[in-house]
């Protein structure tokens, strides 16, 4: 429908701060002339998270909540996955992925609403509110991400997608959605918001965090990966080639020859390459691997959870 958004967010043990993110957004859209099917994921929580939002209703006419309770944690992109795969079904047409600890600004969504010819809408990151040391953590992560993918990561998962997007990502999966979306071929348009603070509690985001968060990213780019370590192997073998060439010359023709020297070399590019190649092959059976289990990992695993029935989806 064309005047239709889901809104999907991920949540697990937030407590009263998933409440007043749904007050939040409440506040932002409610006198817009759209409505909002707001798709709430919870991951298994074990603190009260569950219990509120079952007895949460949005006040405003155009806004209506879907709450989907997890029957196993799948973590925060595993949650955003089912949470696609629910908006699917419903007669949407564009739809906003958004955090509900409060860091992603209602606000941004009135832009987000502006672009409507764009196949993906990314809010990219201004200042952030983390210490220091995670502010230049994140900093040499987008270095790397840059290095390795040729692509800038700004963004984290606020973006709005239209549905040929998000059939795409619920049949091929991802294990990181803002880097699987940074390789998805079509328009993409950016706005920039300011990171807010945490409606409360604490952030989930530490720096052990952020290095599994910047692993994940990598692991879509793992053909990439793999081709940095086979160009490795084929430069260590040249020079592999090339110093035994040249060893032969030294010891045939001159006089000139070090004992020991050259073999040592020789041995450490060898035994350089071989590590390279078993990168290599190892990183090609895994990522074959976790296809094959991406491909078990599609079928939804969550309930819909409503006022008058609980309904389970096999």
């Amino acid at each position: 429908m064309e005047n239709h958004y889901a809104i999907v967010t991920p949540c697990f043990n937030e407590n009263e701060t998933i409440i007043k993110f749904l007050l939040s957004l409440e506040d932002t859209l409610q006198n817009l002339p759209y409505h909002f099917t707001v798709v709430v994921v919870n991951d298994c929580s074990t603190d009260k998270t569950l219990d509120l939002l079952s007895d949460f209703t949005f006040k405003a006419r155009n806004l209506s909540l879907d709450l989907l309770s997890l029957r196993v944690n799948l973590g925060h992109q595993g949650a955003i996955f089912q949470g696609l795969l629910y908006a699917r079904g419903l007669e949407v047409d564009r739809f906003i992925i958004m955090d509900a600890d409060g860091e992603d600004d209602p606000h941004a969504i009135l832009s987000l609403l502006v672009h409507q010819e764009s196949d993906i809408v990314h809010v990219v990151r201004g200042k952030r509110n983390e210490s220091l040391f995670f502010r230049v953590a994140y900093y040499f992560y987008k270095l790397l991400f840059k290095a390795i993918t040729h692509k800038n990561m700004n963004f984290g998962n606020f973006c709005m997608i239209n549905r040929r997007v998000l059939e795409a990502a619920t049949h091929s999966s991802f294990i990181h959605f803002a880097a699987y979306l940074s390789k998805v071929r079509g328009s993409h348009a950016y706005i920039t918001f300011d990171r807010q603070k945490r409606i409360g509690g604490e952030s989930k985001m530490k720096a052990s965090s952020l290095v599994y968060h910047a692993f994940k990213s990598l692991t879509e780019y793992a053909e990439d990966l793999l081709m940095i370590f086979l160009k490795l192997f084929m430069v260590l073998a040249s020079g592999f080639v090339g110093l035994i060439g040249y060893i032969f010359y030294l010891k045939l023709f001159t006089d000139k020859a070090i004992l020991g020297w050259a073999s040592t070399m020789s041995v450490g590019l060898f035994n350089t390459a071989l590590i390279s190649i078993g990168f290599y092959v190892i990183g090609i059976i895994l990522l074959n691997i976790s296809h094959y289990r991406n491909a078990a990992s599609k079928e939804p695993v969550y309930e819909l959870v409503d006022d008058h029935y609980e309904h389970e989806f096999n």
